[in-house]
C-alpha cells in the first residue's frame, strides 16, 4: 500500500466517482481506476459499493479512509518536523529565558556572521528551553544558570541586576538601592515581553499590583504619564538613560541579579564561535535600536 493510493481513496470517496476524482486529482480516470483496483486487489477486497453510477464507500472503505486520514496528517507532521530541523541545523534557531542576553547574541551575530540565517524567541520556561534542547529544536540556549554536558558548549555571556525606574519626585528616589520587601506592596507598570523577570518580581513581590502592557508605544506613554515604577536593568538603562529622565535603583536582593549562559550544541559551535570572543564588545546604547524589535 502506498501513501498515494489512499490520497486517492480518500478523493474517490469525497466526490463519489471516478470521474470527478480524477480531475480533482489531475490524473487520467484510467489511471486512477488501475490505481484503486490493485489496492483492492492487494487487500483482497473491494472498497466501494457502486450504486446508481456512484461509489460509495462500504465497511472495508470506511475503515480505510478513516485510518488513511489518519496516516497522512501523521506523515504531514513528520514531514513539517524533519524540515524544521533541517532548517535549524542548517541555520540556527536560539531560545531565551530573557529578551537582553538574546538582544546581545543578536547583535554580536549580526556582526560577526554578516549571511547567517538565524531565528529566536523568548521563553521564561527554563525547562521548556532546555526541552526543546534536548529536542534539537533549539541549536542553542540562554538559561541563567550552566549546563555542563560532554556533548555541549557553554560559556557566560553576561550579567544583568533588576533595577527599578523612578521619576525624581517619587518617596523612593533618593534610595541608592531597594530590596524586594521594602517594594512589596508598590505598583508597577510592566511591558510584556520582560521573560523571566515577570516571574522573579511576582514570586518575590506578592502584594504588588503589575500593569502588563502588551502594546509598546501605549506602555512608553503610560510610562512618561504616570508616577507608576518600572523595571530596568543593568543591560538596558544606558540605552533608556538617553531619553527618559528617570532614576535608577538597583535591587540588592541575590534574585535580582543573573548571570547568563549560552548553551549550544557541540556540532552547532563552530557556526557561533566568534560570540564567545565578542560578547563583551556588545554597546549596550544601541540596546532596541536597529529596527530590533525586542526590548
Amino acid at each position: 500500500m502506498e501513501l498515494r493510493q489512499l490520497q486517492y481513496v480518500i478523493k474517490i470517496a469525497e466526490c463519489g466517482t471516478m470521474l470527478k476524482a480524477a480531475q480533482e486529482l489531475y490524473i487520467s480516470q484510467s489511471g486512477l481506476t488501475r490505481s484503486l483496483k490493485t489496492l483492492e486487489k492487494e487487500l483482497g477486497m473491494e472498497l466501494f459499493d457502486r450504486i446508481n453510477n456512484r461509489l460509495i464507500l462500504n465497511e472495508y472503505g470506511k475503515t480505510v479512509v478513516e485510518e488513511g486520514r489518519d496516516i497522512l496528517n501523521h506523515v504531514d507532521k513528520l514531514q513539517e518536523k524533519v524540515k524544521n530541523q533541517y532548517n535549524r541545523n542548517m541555520n540556527m534557531f536560539i531560545g531565551s529565558c530573557a529578551p537582553a542576553p538574546l538582544w546581545a547574541l543578536r547583535y554580536t551575530m549580526k556582526r560577526q556572521y554578516l549571511d547567517m540565517s538565524f531565528g529566536y524567541e523568548t521563553k521564561a520556561d527554563a525547562e521548556e528551553l532546555i526541552q526543546g534542547f534536548n529536542e534539537h529544536d533549539y541549536s542553542a540556549i540562554i538559561l541563567d544558570y550552566p549546563i555542563n554536558k560532554e556533548d555541549v558548549v557553554c560559556f557566560q555571556i553576561c550579567q544583568e541586576v533588576l533595577n527599578i525606574s523612578t521619576t525624581s519626585h517619587h518617596p523612593l528616589a533618593n534610595k541608592k538601592t531597594i530590596t524586594f520587601e521594602e517594594l512589596n506592596g508598590e505598583n508597577f507598570l510592566e511591558y510584556n515581553n520582560t521573560g523571566y523577570w515577570h516571574e522573579v518580581c511576582v514570586d518575590n513581590m506578592p502584594d504588588s499590583h503589575f500593569i502588563v502592557q502588551d502594546d509598546l508605544e501605549v506602555y512608553g506613554i503610560l510610562q512618561r504619564q504616570s508616577s507608576l515604577l518600572t523595571f530596568r536593568t543593568s543591560l538596558t538603562i544606558p540605552r533608556f538613560h538617553l531619553y527618559e529622565d528617570r532614576v535608577y535603583i538597583p535591587i540588592t536582593n541575590p534574585e535580582a541579579t543573573l548571570t547568563f549562559y549560552l548553551i549550544c550544541h557541540q556540532n552547532h559551535f563552530d557556526k557561533i564561535k566568534k560570540v564567545q570572543a565578542h560578547i563583551n564588545e556588545v554597546d549596550w546604547i544601541h540596546y532596541r535600536n536597529e529596527d530590533f524589535e525586542i526590548i
